[in-house]
């Protein structure tokens, strides 16, 4: 029976799961209270703090997966950074790594420069936040009942928002050693305080700022769990490798190559996506807005849940590439595939059907958007998730091509969701994503993931996707035809 538990709470993959899950009780604890306390107007507002946090990581432009990726290189014995395709010894190309003992002078030089470039990016990212920020929140501050305290609810979620952007270079030195299951499991009880205080307040003193306060304390709280883990976990191995050292030119060119890609692929990707509903609430009424940034938050929850089974396993995969087991690691990617492809599907499945009723239910005064845009907006994130597992899988290699998949597909996206707004309105946006996931990022993503894996596509993906599409493909046609 101890062992039985022992396994449970140091798997990555349940920890995750146990996290978002415990996260997803935002929608049916904190969400319904929310929609029927709040009036539409700070609905827009809550969601737009969200959204603009999200965007936050934008200026992270790639170096938090980045260096995540060379800690866990570092931390599994690679002597040097370089690409890990899956040649034999001796080729060019190839960094095989032979030694499995941590490589104490590399992850310290590595631990020195991701400080360095945090503390900088911090700097810059509070002047982006404080300027234009500030100037997308005009019009929607401006329509709330309480302006001087939405006002308030910005500045604390654009300070503390800082501290916290910070704070991910002790996430990105756990995640590299491999914490997850250790980070996840912490992290489940500060998801339960954070959403138990915000229910308290949204009966008790239900104000937007009131439950910003709340949220943000929260995050703060998150960012100390972090930072002590990092000092705590392997006799404390992380005084060992953060020594301050002078600033290393020669890490950073061989760090930044990959993190501007990562960045640029970002910004065309999650960038566009959250955009979206900055610019929607510019033009759009305050009834739209809500349904839409509801429809938006709800479906990226539903997304961020069926991450769990495959991203939990990232640095894993960083880890067997190193080592150069491909059969382990071809295992391991299919059956988190498989599991975030279900995973998905089911809660995209629920999540429609379950929505607009809880909405009528609990007499909110927001709507939720038309079945066909959901499903639309559902089709499209599940073809993203697809590509992007993919991805994940060929950047396993330390190769980043991301910029290119993320940056011709977000100029499609872009190019078809003006040329339709005129035509079809907020439709216009799913549409550009189908465009440009299906145009290029899908196909271009897993060309390269079947590539550096040796196996074909239907060899892979009978055991990876078939079910999951099979599902959702039952779905839109019943939605679509018979509803």
């Amino acid at each position: 029976m101890k062992k039985l538990a022992k396994d449970f709470f140091d798997s990555p993959t349940l920890m995750t799961w146990m996290s978002y899950s415990t996260k997803a009780l935002t929608l049916f604890g904190v969400l319904p209270l929310v929609l029927k306390r709040f009036s539409p107007a700070d609905v827009v507002l809550w969601y737009l703090f969200a959204t603009i946090i999200t965007m936050q990581t934008l200026a992270d432009f790639g170096f938090r997966q980045t260096f995540s990726r060379i800690i866990s290189y570092a931390f599994g014995g690679a002597k040097d950074i370089g690409v890990f395709n899956n040649a034999k010894n001796g080729d060019k190309h190839s960094n095989v790594t032979t030694d499995s003992a941590p490589n104490i002078t590399l992850l310290n030089s590595v631990v020195s420069t991701m400080n360095y470039i945090y503390l900088r990016l911090t700097g810059i990212i509070f002047i982006l936040m404080a300027i234009f920020g500030t100037w997308t929140m005009y019009k929607p501050v401006g329509q709330s009942a309480h302006v001087s305290q939405a006002w308030y609810s910005w500045v604390i979620v654009l300070i503390v928002s800082c501290v916290s952007f910070y704070g991910k270079i002790y996430m990105n030195f756990l995640e590299g050693l491999f914490k997850i299951a250790l980070v996840r499991r912490v992290e489940t009880f500060t998801s339960l305080g954070s959403i138990l205080t915000s229910i308290l307040v949204l009966f008790f003193a239900p104000t937007l700022l009131n439950l910003v306060i709340v949220n943000q304390l929260w995050v703060l709280i998150v960012t100390f769990r972090d930072w002590y883990l990092c000092r705590v976990v392997d006799n404390r191995f992380y005084e060992q490798v953060s020594k301050p050292l002078p600033f290393d030119k020669k890490i950073f060119t061989k760090i930044w190559p990959a993190a501007w890609r990562s960045g640029i692929s970002g910004l065309m990707s999650i960038g566009l996506t959250n955009a979206t509903g900055l610019v929607y609430a510019q033009v759009g009424t305050t009834g739209a807005v809500a349904g839409y940034l509801l429809a938006l938050r709800i479906i990226s929850q539903v997304r961020d849940i069926s991450m769990a089974p495959f991203y939990s396993k990232l640095p894993l995969l960083a880890m067997l590439r190193a080592k150069h087991d491909m059969v382990t690691l071809l295992k391991v990617i299919k059956r988190g595939m498989l599991l975030s492809h279900l995973v998905y599907v089911i809660g995209f499945l629920c999540a429609g059907l379950l929505l607009g009723p809880l909405l009528k239910v609990i007499k909110s005064d927001v709507q939720f958007v038309d079945p066909k845009l959901w499903l639309l907006l559902g089709i499209a994130f599940f073809i993203h998730r697809f590509g992007a597992m993919h991805m994940q899988v060929y950047l396993s290699t330390n190769h980043v091509i991301s910029h290119i998949a993320d940056g011709i597909s977000g100029i499609i996206y872009i190019a078809v969701s003006i040329a339709l707004i005129k035509y079809v309105g907020i439709y216009a946006v799913p549409f550009g994503m189908l465009a440009g996931y299906l145009g290029f990022y899908a196909w271009y993503a897993a060309k390269y993931s079947y590539s550096s894996l040796n196996v074909s596509f239907w060899n892979f993906e009978k055991k990876a996707l078939l079910i999951p599409m099979l599902v959702l493909s039952l779905y839109v046609i019943l939605m679509f035809f018979f509803k």
